[in-house]
């Protein structure tokens, strides 16, 4: 399960969860040498289940079958539930009391010969309360599980069912519910919708169930289904369609569709969960209309990565990255814009990520907050990337199919991946999976110099880069790009680096008119300040800032303005809280937020006040600037003429953290407009006088992938080696 925790632009997702429940499993039954089940081979559940809403209780009978006879079995089940064995010739022992977030009975079944049928009957209440899921502001809850009249909500962190070892599982569920409920589950429903089934390995068992009103679309490949609370056919239809849509799109690129169905279910509290076969999404979540276009096509193609190849819980978790790339990136990338995701991708990074809190990818598990994001899904995000650009489109898609048909419903690591590339494309990637897996941090590019001189009939170009990252240096394929007099588009290169710095030589017959380094953000790095425009992020990422808050403002405003920095102080606690009549000038040593148009520091942004023609206008603004008098600093201003709307935007600003600026109206408040500023040519970037008042044509961004064919060659995306 996948836990979706960012609400704006995207939901993000995580599968921290499944991990912890598995790290459990191990910890209680890897060193038992009297519980010998084979973890490759499923054990298989018919389930017979009663659920009474209204008491909160489940009624189930569990024959198990395990892959090979056993003498002495042991399981893990809720504490509230109460087992007794329906075979005569066992024994069944309560073991031990087991302390979490779940309480939790270990026991065991013993008899005299070994057998690999057992029946367990058992019932009891589960209702655990709701509880925030997500970042503190987070509008998401969870729970491990809870029966009620609001909906039912079972998972593998319910133990509502016996968890034997660190098994998967197969299963038939058949379940009994009051009148006009309907259940849901991973796999294919049984007949006349009376349970589920999944015969192909699992990671855990799920079971949801409400009074759904009930939509379904049988295109050509799997069945499309929707389960709403409330009867919506239109929001039914859309989502219906995009399924369609996106199946058809992820088998074209990956392989055939795993399951029977995809559902988009509605959950009872504010949820983003992605199940093999499913997404349960929230009331307020499942109408918002970027959903659809963003985090939905991310859970269907989790049903690839994730829940049909399965993360192996000793090793990184490759799974969000990948997805992230082939649904959130793979869809920019269509639009034209990959090459801006990237950049944002590294921009989070920089800004989020200090060097004590970053961590190596082999021991990311799950999100946990914007740190773990940026590392987890961002990093592994730019691997695949780097990966791809190594390989070309043809072989990069041909591991990727071929690691898909391998490991299908089997946990596979960062080590599969590295060998399916290698076996696909004869190619070493030891050096660069260890590169990117095991270390901390990001290099850092430096152009030290770029120098034209027309020798003779020909033109030199001499192109100097380096890496001025503190720690060792990496070994890297800097993508750069050179416009020459004579044509229209930049010339694509590459310069290999294996140590510090590095120099690139390109003789030719016309004049070079500029270099640019990495212009498509390509690379994985820690981005120079003057490649991005100032964000909102950069304020949200910092360790140390300052808000100055104006004297001059009404009482209520003030009011209002506080409140919203002391919310801001619970995860920024180096926030700190200065008057604008108590300092002659602004601090520089971190960001710094100005409050209200009477504050004393207001006018610097009057410039970009006028750039968006929003002087004297109603509403609630979040501007930013880079600070000329303080290099590298970023001011932040926020101001409204509507105090209310400070409570939502204290919730709400945080998000758009990729933007220069947001522009907000009502009490909610809703957003209106978000944009970055544009910026000039960064310190990657040299013009050779004499210098073009034309501006030169834009380094267009890479092929989706999507239009990779199989008569595609590495030249269509490799770099060349020179003209």
């Amino acid at each position: 399960m996948r836990f979706l925790l960012r609400m704006q632009p995207a939901l993000g997702l995580h599968r921290s969860h499944v991990i912890r429940r598995l790290a459990l499993l191990l910890l209680l039954f890897g060193a038992n040498p009297a519980f010998s089940i084979d973890a490759n081979q499923p054990v298989h559940h018919q389930l017979q289940v009663e659920i009474q809403p209204d008491q909160g209780r489940l009624t189930a009978t569990d024959q198990i079958s395990l892959p090979s006879a056993q003498r002495e079995v042991e399981f893990l089940l809720h504490a509230d539930l109460t087992p007794r064995l329906v075979d005569r010739d066992a024994h069944l022992a309560s073991m031990e009391w087991l302390e979490g977030p779940v309480p939790l009975r270990r026991y065991r079944i013993q008899t005299s010969i070994p057998r690999k049928t057992f029946s367990v009957a058992y019932r009891g209440i589960i209702r655990h309360p709701l509880a925030s899921g997500g970042e503190r502001g987070s509008p998401l809850q969870s729970t491990p599980g809870r029966i009620s009249t609001d909906g039912v909500f079972l998972a593998g962190s319910s133990y509502w069912y016996p968890q034997i070892g660190h098994s998967t599982v197969s299963f038939q569920l058949q379940i009994q519910l009051p009148e006009r409920w309907r259940s849901v589950s991973q796999g294919s429903p049984l007949a006349n919708h009376s349970g589920w089934q999944e015969l192909q390995p699992q990671e855990e068992i799920y079971l949801i169930a409400y009074p759904y009103h009930y939509y379904q679309q049988q295109g050509p490949g799997p069945l499309a289904e929707v389960y709403l609370r409330q009867r919506d056919p239109e929001l039914a239809q859309r989502y219906l369609q995009a399924t369609g849509k996106y199946l058809s799109l992820y088998e074209k690129l990956l392989g055939p569709y795993p399951y029977g169905k995809f559902a988009l279910v509605e959950n009872f509290w504010e949820s983003g969960y992605g199940m093999p076969s499913f997404t349960l999404l929230g009331p307020r979540v499942i109408q918002l209309p970027f959903i659809i276009h963003t985090s939905y096509p991310h859970e269907v193609l989790h049903n690839w990565w994730g829940n049909g190849v399965y993360v192996d819980p000793a090793s990184g978790n490759w799974s969000e990255g990948l997805t992230t790339y082939l649904a959130d990136h793979l869809l920019r990338e269509q639009q034209g814009e990959g090459a801006g995701y990237r950049r944002t991708t590294l921009q989070n990074y920089s800004h989020y990520v200090a060097s004590q809190d970053d961590f190596p990818l082999s021991r990311f598990r799950g999100n946990h907050g914007q740190i773990s994001q940026s590392v987890g899904y961002g990093k592994t995000l730019m691997l695949f990337h780097m990966l791809r650009m190594e390989l070309g489109d043809p072989l990069f898609l041909q591991g990727l199919r071929r690691f898909y048909r391998d490991y299908r419903f089997r946990a596979a690591g960062f080590d599969a991946l590295r060998d399916t590339f290698e076996a696909v494309s004869g190619k070493k990637f030891g050096n660069f999976f260890d590169q990117w897996l095991t270390r901390t941090g990001a290099p850092i590019l430096k152009l030290v110099s770029a120098e034209s001189a027309l020798t003779g009939q020909d033109y030199r170009l001499r192109i100097q880069i380096a890496q001025t990252q503190p720690d060792e240096p990496y070994r890297l394929k800097v993508p750069l790009f050179v416009h020459f007099a004579d044509r229209e588009q930049a010339v694509p290169y590459h310069l290999e680096m294996k140590g510090r710095d590095a120099t690139l030589e390109i003789i030719s017959k016309t004049r070079p008119l500029k270099v640019s380094v990495d212009p498509l953000f390509d690379l994985f790095r820690r981005l120079d300040p003057s490649e991005t425009p100032s964000s909102l992020g950069q304020l949200f990422g910092a360790k140390r800032l300052y808000a100055v808050l104006p004297d001059a403002a009404d009482e209520e405003l003030q009011q209002a303005y506080t409140q919203l920095l002391r919310a801001w102080q619970q995860r920024q606690p180096g926030l700190t809280l200065l008057r604008d009549s108590a300092i002659e000038r602004l601090p520089e040593a971190g960001p710094v937020w100005i409050f209200g148009k009477d504050n004393r520091f207001a006018r610097l942004f009057d410039q970009r006040l006028d750039l968006l023609e929003l002087s004297g206008k109603p509403g609630t603004f979040a501007l930013t600037l880079a600070q000329q008098q303080a290099p590298g600093q970023t001011l932040g201003y926020i101001t409204t003429d509507n105090a209310a709307a400070l409570i939502g935007l204290a919730r709400k600003l945080p998000h758009y953290g990729r933007y220069s600026y947001a522009l907000f109206s009502g009490d909610e408040p809703v957003i209106g407009q978000r944009g970055e500023w544009r910026i000039a040519d960064s310190s990657l970037s040299v013009q050779f006088p004499p210098i073009s008042a034309t501006p030169y044509p834009e380094i267009p961004d890479r092929r989706p992938l999507t239009e990779a064919g199989p008569n595609s060659t590495l030249s269509d995306w490799n770099y060349l080696p020179g003209l």
